[in-house]
């Protein structure tokens, strides 16, 4: 038997490549709903990830000044209390953005300590000509985000949990959250403010800074010291960090 079908012009199906062509159609559909279910799944035992987005919102709402939108960048901007460094985290997935989530601080206690701006990476220097900032970052996924309500701080960063789990981690030695900006470099947060005393913290890996000339203990506002670590198999270690730590509460 044939099937005679149009479109956008006539050709020829037998019923036994129509069948097929059908079988397929369903299994894509039903492969997308598993996959969607699988995500849905992932996403409601990621404790760690759950977590981390509620203490996320309660670090947030202990804030004096709550983290600002930057509509140029598309991104939010948490400032320290200081506001002499910052965490940007992107809005939205964006094309040729140098870094969807980073660090941002003043270069000017670096350089007194004896850094050479020449030595460092040009993607470090992106805000050092305007604003006098050193930025250490990275770029996500290219993932459309997908917002079920309003687009807001907490809610951007829940994004990022669900499409880049691998950033974000548990620091228990201090009993913190963090996402990964770089190697080495990360934006943390207390998981119990009431319990902690250093309810955010901005922590970068000196190498890159050392190399280029930096006396590490001589860097005004920030800490020099060595922070207890894990490797991915439990191990235990010290590495040695800058560590910018605020008592919010």
């Amino acid at each position: 038997m044939k099937i005679k079908i149009k479109i956008l012009g006539e050709f020829e199906m037998t019923e036994k490549n129509m069948c097929r062509t059908v079988l397929a159609a369903l299994l894509i559909g039903a492969l997308s709903l598993f996959a969607a279910d699988s995500a849905s799944a992932a996403w409601s035992t990621d404790l760690v990830g759950q977590a981390a987005v509620t203490s996320f919102g309660e670090m947030i709402s202990a804030l004096e000044f709550p983290p600002a939108g930057d509509d140029m960048d598309k991104a939010w901007v948490l400032t320290d209390p200081d506001g002499d460094a910052a965490f940007w985290w992107r809005q939205e997935a964006k094309s040729g953005r140098m870094f969807d989530a980073y660090l941002c601080f003043d270069a000017e206690p670096f350089v007194k300590a004896g850094l050479d701006l020449k030595k460092l990476p040009d993607d470090m220097k992106g805000m050092l000509e305007d604003r006098g900032k050193l930025m250490i970052g990275k770029k996500l996924s290219d993932k459309p985000l997908e917002y079920e309500g309003e687009i807001t701080p907490l809610s951007s960063f829940e994004q990022i949990v669900k499409l880049d789990r691998e950033s974000i981690g548990y620091h228990a030695a201090l009993d913190h959250y963090g996402i990964t900006v770089a190697d080495g470099s990360l934006f943390e947060w207390a998981k119990d403010m009431s319990k902690n005393d250093k309810d955010i913290v901005f922590v970068v890996d000196p190498k890159v800074f050392t190399e280029a000339g930096v006396d590490p203990l001589k860097v005004e506002g920030w800490v020099y010291d060595k922070v207890p670590l894990e490797d991915a198999r439990g191990r235990k270690f010290e590495a040695e960090k800058f560590l910018r730590p605020f008592n919010l509460k």
